[in-house]
């Protein structure tokens, strides 16, 4: 990037990627081609604070004039409780990854939901009317499972490794949302029968990231999905996921990680510059992001 849209003067805005820790963060890859497309006089820089810190980071941007926040883990769910005006879901699930600063106050949303969905149904995928099985009950599951409601999935399975967080999410989706939901453990066999009746599997964990100690010990549900099937991951690297790669060889539609990363951005964009962004902005933000992780651009 050449960053020639960088005036670098008292107009220019700093947006921060705030996460402890953050030296790996892929955001600001994107945040930043985007500003150098859309001629931005601004830019994103990582940004770690220790837990506990954040009143008095809040309190830094508003005497440095900071009016943008981009938070990831572990502090998506702190701050909430900190900012004026946070929408509904975002509250329910404790999650926000856009944040902006301004005379009305303090305002925040989680838009990994509704840039998952985005990814989901712009890659081609059935929500409406389906039963889906996600696996994980992390940061984004809660805000990602929402979201299926509102696209009227009919019924959710949550597959997870102990059975407390997601009956906790279960419990908010059901007092908030008409779906049905069960919890499962990853019991093959529960998975299997579960994955006969779904026509998503979405992986809403960093189980086969570049990096990651641990791996899945079982996909063998995805073999026994409808073949009108979509698969979705939130892995960004590698591209071709394990989970990616398990949907693909059972003939299924996948969407991978990285397509849910620029999906945020269409509503990122909006809600914090007020900015709207092409297919040819997001196809810039994939080849950036690619050719920073040294990896094949992801098939659609």
């Amino acid at each position: 990037m050449k960053l020639e849209n960088l005036k670098l003067n008292l107009e220019t805005e700093l947006v921060l990627n705030v996460g402890d820790p953050i030296g790996k963060t892929n955001a600001p890859r994107c945040y930043n081609k985007l500003f150098e497309r859309l001629d931005m006089n601004a830019i994103m820089l990582p940004c770690e604070i220790k837990k506990g810190q954040l009143p008095q980071f809040i309190d830094a941007c508003h005497l440095m004039g900071i009016h943008y926040l981009c938070p990831t883990m572990p502090h998506k769910g702190d701050f909430v409780d900190l900012l004026d005006d946070v929408d509904e879901a975002s509250r329910l699930f404790r999650s926000v990854n856009a944040i902006r600063f301004d005379e009305k106050g303090s305002h925040g949303t989680g838009m990994d939901g509704k840039g998952a969905i985005k990814a989901m149904l712009n890659g081609g995928a059935k929500l409406d009317g389906i039963n889906a099985l996600v696996y994980g009950a992390g940061g984004i599951s809660g805000v990602v499972s929402y979201e299926l409601s509102r696209q009227n999935v009919k019924k959710l399975y949550i597959a997870n490794i102990t059975p407390e967080e997601p009956q906790q999410i279960a419990k908010v989706l059901r007092e908030n949302t008409a779906m049905e939901v069960e919890v499962l453990t990853l019991d093959p066999a529960g998975l299997d029968r579960a994955a006969e009746d779904c026509e998503l599997f979405a992986n809403l964990t960093p189980l086969g990231m570049k990096g990651f100690p641990y791996r899945h010990e079982y996909l063998g549900f995805i073999d026994r999905m409808p073949k009108s099937s979509t698969v979705f991951d939130c892995v960004i690297n590698p591209p071709m996921s394990e989970t990616i790669e398990a949907g693909k060889k059972n003939g299924l539609n996948t969407v991978p990680g990285m397509m849910m990363l620029v999906s945020q951005m269409d509503v990122i964009f909006k809600y914090l510059f007020n900015k709207s962004i092409t297919e040819e902005d997001k196809d810039a933000c994939i080849e950036e992001l690619c050719n920073y992780l040294n990896v094949e651009k992801p098939s659609k």
